[in-house]
C-alpha cells in the first residue's frame, strides 16, 4: 500500500508538472499568435493608409502640378510667371515628398530589396541631373527576404539623400560610387571619388545636416562613419539586420 501510494504520489507529481510545462507553452503560442496578428493588422493598416494617399492626395497634387505647369505657358508677364513657377515648383516638391511617404508606410515594400531598388533610382536622377557619374553595386543575395521596416527605411533614404545633397554641394567629386552590402548588417558606402573630404568633427559643428544623420542611424540602432583617403571621401551607414524567422517570433 506504501509502494502504491507514493508511486501514486510520484505519478501525480510529474504529471502535474508536464501539464502546467505544457499550459505554459499554449500560452505563449497564444501570446506569440497574439503579435503576429497584432503585427499583421499593423501592415495591413498601413497598406491601406498608403493607398489611400495615393489615390486621394497623390493624385490632387499631381493636378495641382499640371495645372500650374499649364497656367505657366499662359502667364501675361514675368511677375505672374514667377508667382506660378514658385507655386509648381512647391507642387513637385509635394509630390516627390508624397511619394517618399507612400513607399516608407507602404508595408509591401518592408524588406532591403525595395529600399536597394530606391536608393539606385534616387541616386541615378540626382546624380545624372549633375553630370556626376554613378556606379552602385549591391550583393547578389536574396535582398527581398530580408525584412526591412517603413521607418528603417526611410531613416536610411533621408541620411542617404542628405549625403548625396552634400557630396553635390561641398565636395567636388567627379563620380560616386555606390557599393551595398548585407550580412550581419545591411551597409551602404558611399564614395565620393576624387573628393576633398572634411573632418566630420568639426563640420558637425557648423551645420545640422551631418548631427541630424547621425541622429537618425542612432534612432534605427545604426551608425555612420567617415573615412578619408587620398583618393576619395568614404561614407558608411550601417544598420543591424533581422531574419524573417526573429521578427515573427
Amino acid at each position: 500500500l506504501a509502494v502504491l501510494t507514493i508511486a501514486g504520489i510520484g505519478y501525480l507529481a510529474v504529471r502535474s508538472y508536464y501539464q502546467r510545462k505544457l499550459e505554459k507553452k499554449n500560452q505563449l503560442l497564444r501570446e506569440q499568435t497574439l503579435i503576429i496578428e497584432k503585427q499583421q493588422a499593423i501592415e495591413h493598416e498601413r497598406t491601406r493608409i498608403a493607398s489611400e494617399m495615393h489615390d486621394d492626395l497623390g493624385s490632387g497634387l499631381t493636378t495641382i502640378r499640371y495645372l500650374s505647369d499649364k497656367a505657366l505657358t499662359q502667364a501675361k508677364d514675368a511677375e505672374e510667371a514667377i508667382q506660378i513657377k514658385k507655386i509648381a515648383d512647391h507642387s513637385n516638391a509635394l509630390v516627390r515628398n508624397m511619394s517618399e511617404i507612400i513607399w516608407a508606410m507602404n508595408a509591401r515594400f518592408d524588406n532591403a530589396d525595395s529600399l536597394t531598388s530606391y536608393l539606385r533610382r534616387y541616386a541615378s536622377e540626382y546624380l545624372d541631373s549633375y553630370k556626376i557619374t554613378l556606379t552602385f553595386i549591391a550583393s547578389d543575395e536574396a535582398l527581398d527576404q530580408i525584412p526591412l521596416s517603413g521607418e528603417r527605411r526611410r531613416n536610411i533614404f533621408l541620411v542617404f539623400k542628405e549625403t548625396l545633397h552634400n557630396t553635390i554641394k561641398y565636395s567636388g567629386a567627379n563620380a560616386v560610387q555606390v557599393n551595398i552590402t548585407t550580412g550581419d548588417n545591411f551597409i551602404v558606402h558611399i564614395t565620393e571619388v576624387a573628393g576633398k573630404g572634411f573632418d566630420p568633427d568639426v563640420t558637425i559643428e557648423k551645420g545640422n545636416g551631418i548631427y541630424n544623420s547621425r541622429k537618425r542611424m542612432t534612432a534605427i540602432g545604426g551608425d555612420m562613419r567617415y573615412e578619408r583617403t587620398p583618393e576619395a571621401m568614404h561614407i558608411i551607414l550601417s544598420v543591424p539586420l533581422q531574419t524573417t524567422q526573429n521578427v515573427q517570433t
